[in-house]
């Protein structure tokens, strides 16, 4: 039970790292993040986030893990956190996308 619970943990920190590249990425390149503090301060959060998430993920990947322990707190705690990352980050990720279509299309409409 444990092994599970711990490969599903690490394959939703994978999935979470994933997508918050994808956010800081799609930041970058669609919006105009530069122009106001909020920006800026989003921009900074997502990257900071993203770097969190890029360094456990490399870590779940790359570190031997001991013999299943049976599953404790931290094993499930871990799994309910992750469980809603990646949702939090794919409805962000088309927030974004679908901010910088809306500004593109306005943009083409009065100019």
């Amino acid at each position: 039970m444990a092994d599970a619970v711990y490969l599903i943990g690490t394959v939703l920190v994978i999935i979470s790292a994933v997508l918050a590249d994808g956010c800081v990425a799609a930041q970058m390149l669609l919006a105009r993040w530069w122009l106001t503090p909020q920006g800026r301060h989003v921009f900074v959060f997502q990257g900071a986030l993203a770097l969190t998430l890029d360094l456990w993920g490399l870590r779940a990947l790359t570190s031997p893990r001991a013999a299943a322990p049976p599953v404790d707190w931290f094993l499930i705690a871990r799994t309910a956190a992750f469980a809603l990352i990646p949702i939090a980050l794919g409805w962000r990720l088309i927030i974004i996308i679908r901010t910088w279509r809306t500004g593109r299309r306005n943009r083409k409409e009065s100019g």
